[in-house]
């Protein structure tokens, strides 16, 4: 088995290598996604070795948690500030995440662990982003080493294991905040994980265990939330200003789908929208501080989620979770070799009326060039196969029994969908591919073995 790793190693390498080869030097940070929100950071930190605004180091930065960044700025220092040591660096934890992947399967699939880290190395999604500046895979890695944890928790839950599952977890909620509402549910969830598993453990031990997981994660965020708070934007991972974006992106979505009109004609009437309610301020507005703004405008948009019908809901649930779930995850490796693939977005934003993520990707497609057609049409093979195989592992789970397994891969893989509420796509897949991967290749090995069974009566 060892070395079939070697053999997809080599074989990773040789891809990365054409990559970075075929990819112009600066297209790394302009087509990442939000690239320079994160980058900036990392070179204030190398300039003034603290968390601060490039241009003004008496203004603190608190636009984006510290763990990118800090990533970031270690290997720009390695590599002498060259942008491709990040790249380099996140193909590496795309291979570790890989590993760990490998690892789980292995551990509930023994001989099977090999097909896991195939289709995390290889998958589109994550292949792209990983020559990105943005904080996908570190994030990736980073989810992939708690779930692994918390695998391990049903079968060796200890003290140990509860701190570890914590620090970890509190430094993923340090790379991007979307995380941070599962920490005060750890205790739940442990007992949850010891009822399933039939732990020889009390509940008492396993809410204990939760707990201290839920203490050790706080005390690790907490240092960054005094850090926002110091700047005026209270015991916070995120900024409202981070909010409102989150959730004015939302708005623009579901006002899109109805009133039938495209984001950009959407966006244009929330913003006026945004305008009118400022208005209504009047001179109290202008005495207000840019915190106190901007928690107001966060609030607002949060209100206006909980005042679309029930219909404009449901559709914008269905939308997102097509685009989760079914896009095939390949704008990225068409941003980083120059095709013409990635215009799906301006498909969407500029049509006259409100277009779906598929129908959005297809009318693009239709019109790109033959490489494109390619990527795209193997990224979307490979995400339906692997939805196929990961419903049979679903139903072949729930047979077996395996609901403390089920669980935690189904919980996880919630809890991110709920999370991306109406923006679903690719991207927000990347902290779950390894559990979809994991219910697929379960599903992929009960196909194969029934298809052994028949075999043998033939």
């Amino acid at each position: 088995m060892r070395r079939y790793v070697y053999i997809v190693g080599a074989i990773y390498i040789v891809i990365n290598i054409a990559l970075l080869i075929a990819a112009p030097y600066d297209v790394h940070l302009a087509q990442g996604a939000d690239a320079g929100s994160w980058y900036r950071p990392a070179l204030s930190l190398l300039k003034y070795g603290s968390f601060v605004t490039l241009n003004d180091p008496t203004v603190l930065q608190t636009y984006r948690p510290p763990l990118y960044p800090m990533y970031e700025a270690f290997m720009l220092y390695i590599g002498d500030g060259n942008i491709v040591s990040i790249i380099i660096g996140q193909i590496i934890l795309l291979w570790l995440v890989g590993i760990l992947t490998y690892k789980m399967v292995e551990n509930i699939l023994p001989g099977k662990g090999i097909v896991g880290l195939v289709l995390v190395v290889f998958n589109p999604n994550a292949l792209g982003t990983a020559h990105l500046v943005q904080s996908d895979i570190l994030y990736m890695f980073m989810v992939a080493v708690t779930l692994y944890c918390l695998l391990l928790y049903g079968s060796k839950g200890n003290f140990k294991l509860s701190s570890l599952i914590g620090l970890l977890f509190g430094l993923t909620c340090l790379v991007r905040p979307s995380g941070q509402y599962l920490i005060p549910l750890f205790p739940l969830i442990y007992i949850i994980i010891g009822l399933l598993q039939k732990s020889n453990q009390s509940l008492t031990t396993h809410l204990s265990h939760g707990l201290l997981t839920l203490i050790v994660s706080v005390t690790v965020i907490f240092p960054w939330a005094q850090h926002n708070a110091s700047a005026g934007w209270g015991y916070n991972l995120a900024t409202s200003k981070i909010e409102t974006i989150y959730f004015r992106d939302n708005v623009i979505y579901l006002e899109s789908i109805l009133g039938n009109k495209s984001l950009n004609d959407a966006g244009k009437e929330v913003s006026e929208n945004e305008q009118d309610y400022i208005s209504s301020y009047t001179d109290k507005w202008l005495r207000m501080s840019e915190q106190d703004r901007s928690l107001v405008i966060a609030s607002y948009y949060k209100r206006q989620l909980f005042t679309y019908d029930y219909k404009t809901i449901t559709i914008g649930f269905i939308d997102s979770w097509i685009g989760l779930f079914g896009a095939g995850g390949a704008a990225n490796l068409h941003n980083l070799l120059a095709l013409d693939g990635g215009r799906s977005v301006q498909v969407m934003a500029d049509s006259e009326e409100h277009v779906s993520r598929f129908n959005a990707v297809l009318s693009t497609l239709l019109g790109s060039d033959l490489i494109t057609i390619v990527i795209s049409s193997l990224s979307f093979i490979y995400v339906i196969i692997l939805r196929i195989f990961g419903l049979v592992g679903l139903i072949k789970m729930i047979k077996n029994k395996e609901y403390s397994l089920l669980f935690v891969l189904i919980g996880i893989i919630t809890y991110f969908v709920l999370i991306a509420l109406f923006v679903g796509n690719s991207r927000y897949r990347l902290p779950i591919e390894p559990a979809l991967i994991i219910m697929a290749v379960y599903g992929f090995s009960t196909l194969i073995r029934s298809r052994r069974r028949t075999d043998g009566f033939q």
